[in-house]
């Protein structure tokens, strides 16, 4: 259950000096990348260069693309979003708290500060996995896929505004349009999902950028390791999803025959909850590790497996026409690298946010440099 964010930048919270900082020192590098960090060089970062990366990513995507199918099917047979939702956090919370009690993770108890800070983020979070729980329930699998392969272009326009990075280069520019022209191919011949399922989709988008964006500024604030930030994310999102429940009176649809509550509905919600577990502290590494675009490039592409799995286990998927259109998504996405950032060894600097537009409007005052001659120039 957890697609959560890290630390530079939480779905991520970094922001401050620097946005993909290194949780143990505080530093703009990341552990393993060397002299092939784009935040050191200004280069591109040349993920399969570095072991630790690596490994973050493929567990990342063993563990997100089988939850994805996992949580599809058992929205399918038991159509309660909102319950599902709140199983996954509590049981999450659950063995954060028997870990930490048993000394095999180290937990920081939630306060009324780090509730404070966190709370912006806990919105965006839960807004995330509502929609895209909702998108499961109306649509096919390969409708979430597509909507999801759209956050790396909204990301990219965001990072470049907001948090310090430039814009792709050409090889990734084109990867985007092809993830583009994918999407749209899919929507046009998507015969299955319902406005309504659209609808939720644009929510996904929307909650997807905004957890991005507010995750990187606010980890940074609250220095916790990932079980700690894990805990207390799930844990501060359980009255959301309470109250959602109750407000769609799910627990008086309880009983309803359209939800099937057999042995293996139960033990797969029961999966998807450990699953979770493993999600949100994935999350959290492979957050930390690279930038918004690319994690949520990352997360795309690892879908591939989940429609493999999701095409063979039963018939509730897209056409044929549709699934070109997703894979034409996934083969664009393996081509992305992300922009270095604007400033070598730096993420955001508030001088360097939004430089398509005039200092004024953003509240700063230029700065006017001088020579023997006199004053110049505004920077």
């Amino acid at each position: 259950v957890l697609q959560q964010g890290p630390s530079g930048h939480l779905r991520s919270a970094d922001e401050a000096p620097a946005p993909y900082a290194n949780m143990s020192d505080g530093k703009a590098k990341v552990e393993g990348m060397g002299d092939t960090n784009e935040d050191s060089n200004n280069a591109a970062t040349y993920l399969w260069k570095s072991t630790r990366v690596l490994g973050i990513i493929l567990v990342y995507c063993a563990i997100g693309s089988q939850l994805s199918v996992v949580n599809k099917v058992v929205v399918t047979f038991i159509p309660l979003p909102n319950f599902i939702l709140f199983c996954q956090f509590t049981a999450t919370t659950l063995m954060l708290l028997l870990a930490h009690y048993t000394g095999m993770v180290e937990v920081e108890p939630l306060t009324w500060r780090i509730a404070g800070i966190y709370t912006p983020l806990v919105i965006t979070f839960f807004a995330l996995l509502y929609a895209g729980m909702e998108v499961m329930k109306y649509a096919p699998l390969e409708t979430f896929i597509t909507v999801k392969s759209m956050t790396p272009v909204l990301f990219g326009a965001c990072e470049y505004l907001f948090l310090g990075r430039a814009l792709p280069n050409w090889k990734s520019s084109l990867a985007l349009v092809g993830i583009v022209f994918g999407a749209a191919a899919y929507v046009k011949v998507d015969a299955y999902s319902s406005f309504k399922a659209y609808m939720f989709c644009g929510l996904f988008l929307i909650a997807a950028v905004s957890e991005g964006l507010v995750a990187k500024t606010t980890i940074e604030k609250v220095p916790l390791n990932n079980w700690s930030r894990s805990y207390n994310i799930n844990i501060l999102s359980m009255p959301l999803a309470l109250a959602q429940m109750l407000l769609a009176e799910e627990m008086l649809q309880m009983g309803d025959e359209k939800n099937e509550w057999s042995i293996k509905t139960i033990t797969l919600l029961v999966a998807s909850c450990v699953m979770g577990l493993g999600m949100s502290v994935a999350t959290m590494w492979i957050r930390e590790a690279l930038s918004a675009t690319s994690v949520s490039v990352v997360a795309t592409c690892n879908k591939f497996i989940s429609e493999l799995v999701n095409w063979f286990i039963w018939n509730k998927h897209t056409t044929s026409d549709g699934l070109w259109a997703v894979l034409v998504i996934m083969v664009c996405g393996i081509f992305y690298e992300q922009a270095p950032l604007r400033v070598p060894g730096q993420g955001y600097v508030r001088e360097e946010i939004c430089p398509c537009l005039p200092r004024s409007w953003l509240g700063f005052t230029p700065k006017v440099r001088k020579t023997d001659g006199g004053a110049y120039g505004a920077i």
